[in-house]
């Protein structure tokens, strides 16, 4: 475990009593003027953007033959370009193969660190990410580098699948769900112990000891969870008091995570435990349609719905207005015998049954 702030006792609800977020340091453009919304990437670059805000970014997929293609970024020209492909080279004479997360090891010419990402398996290379910050921004923190982290095996999962649609071969046909399908996939994650105003006490990152490679990169240790994962844990636990008996919670916040929080208890009154996992779906949406009798449309909402779009960007994507988007999600609560979304996401991933199926 490591201590990353003063332990203060929780007293009565769970809401920051003088602890608003610290403001968000000034970000770049909208990513949408940067790529197109309708890129399959594009939740993936999102997400990660608003957990890990940064001066300059650039991202590129890698070809077969290991070329670069559909380069996007903060400030994209030739030269960056030639950066980028230089930066793969660099990084692979480190490490040949597989995903990897490193201390950027090209010129950062003005800016003071950069984190390079490489999304791959074993045998190829989809994609890569640098993001560099300024001294104005900041060092990147322990949380964030966490986050990236967790990120690496999902970002490389989504990519490959994106190739293997690129290239024409066919998916694997859609099969019943088995009672193995049923249970989570367990992933090493991150933990973190948080006190009433939302602020760390303890955190513990296994991810962070099995694969970081920062050697040169200064970081420092975080007092709060990213904003986005911090609105998160605060809608979780905005009914939860000292005086009544909290329930734990679980929501799918971007694309590559899953957080779940319990209370925890203690002398020192009322505490909040969160766990941070890269999401990793126990079963198929085609097993989940199955399963529920979901419709087509609805599992077209419902994949949208787990990419973390809105609901005015699925109505949007799909041509349909935000009504009948929230009448899909009604009927799949219905469905699945939900009580909310963070049901409805648990039921349909396998990661909890439904009341009838536990009564059985």
């Amino acid at each position: 475990m490591k201590k990353s702030g003063r332990s203060k006792g929780a007293g009565g609800s769970c809401q920051p009593a003088s602890g608003a977020p610290a403001a968000k340091p000034a970000t770049l453009p909208p990513l949408q003027d940067a790529m197109p919304e309708s890129d399959p990437a594009y939740p993936i670059l999102a997400a990660i953007l608003a957990i890990v805000p940064t001066s300059r970014w650039t991202f590129a997929r890698v070809e077969p033959k290991g070329e670069l293609a559909s380069l996007y970024g903060s400030h994209v020209d030739a030269e960056g370009r030639a950066a980028l492909a230089d930066e793969l080279k660099r990084q692979r004479t480190k490490s040949p193969t597989g995903p990897r997360i490193a201390a950027t090891l090209g010129p950062l010419d003005d800016f003071a660190s950069g984190i390079t990402l490489i999304f791959a398996d074993a045998r190829a290379n989809f994609g890569i990410l640098t993001l560099l910050r300024t001294a104005e921004l900041g060092p990147f923190t322990s949380i964030e580098i966490s986050m990236l982290t967790l990120s690496l095996d999902a970002v490389s999962d989504r990519l490959s699948a994106l190739r293997l649609q690129t290239s024409g071969r066919p998916a694997t046909a859609p099969r019943r769900p088995s009672e193995l399908d049923r249970s989570p996939i367990p992933t090493p994650g991150a933990l973190y112990l948080l006190d009433s105003d939302l602020q760390i006490v303890l955190a513990f990152s296994s991810e962070h000891q099995r694969r970081i490679a920062l050697t040169g990169l200064h970081t420092r240790i975080e007092e709060r969870l990213p904003i986005l994962l911090e609105e998160t844990v605060r809608e979780l636990t905005s009914a939860w008091s000292e005086k009544s008996v909290n329930e734990p919670g679980i929501a799918h916040p971007v694309p590559f995570l899953v957080v779940r929080t319990a209370p925890m208890s203690g002398p020192a009154g009322l505490f909040i435990g969160v766990r941070i996992d890269r999401f990793q779906p126990a079963n198929s949406l085609s097993g989940a349609a199955l399963r529920f009798h979901i419709s087509p449309r609805e599992v077209q909402v419902l994949a949208l719905l787990l990419d973390g779009h809105r609901l005015n960007l699925i109505a949007k994507q799909l041509h349909i207005t935000s009504s009948t988007v929230q009448d899909h999600i009604k009927s799949m609560l219905d469905k699945t015998e939900s009580r909310n979304r963070s049901e409805l996401i648990a039921r349909v991933l396998g990661w909890e049954s439904t009341p009838s199926a536990r009564e059985a």
